[in-house]
């Protein structure tokens, strides 16, 4: 009697060891897919951002290139009007800048 007493613990210590790796094993499953998951989540963000940072560089440089262009056009009017300019010094002292220049009543 004894003996079957310790044999129904053994069986019932072995059903619960079986379960509880059967439901290590499906968390398991659940985790690795989900890490799946997230790992390509970040490589579309790294795609995303590393093509946002080229965007961004290719917008720096069209600006800077406006910019100097905006410069030579009016360095090409100050060469140009250079009489003019320094009758209009009263008016153009008070904007400073690039816009100053730019958006000048002269100009």
């Amino acid at each position: 009697m004894a003996e079957e007493n310790e044999l129904q613990r053994l069986e019932d210590f072995v059903s619960t060891l079986l379960q509880k790796f059967n439901d290590l094993q499906d968390e398991n499953k659940e985790l690795t897919e989900r890490l799946q998951r997230r790992e390509a989540t970040i490589e579309t963000l790294q795609g995303d951002l590393a093509s946002m940072k080229d965007e961004r560089g290719d917008i720096s440089t069209r600006v800077s290139n406006l910019i100097g262009k905006i410069e030579e056009w009016e360095s090409s009017i100050d060469e140009s009007d250079g009489e003019s300019a320094s009758e209009a010094t009263d008016e153009t002292s008070k904007d400073s800048g690039v816009q100053g220049k730019l958006f000048s009543a002269d100009a």
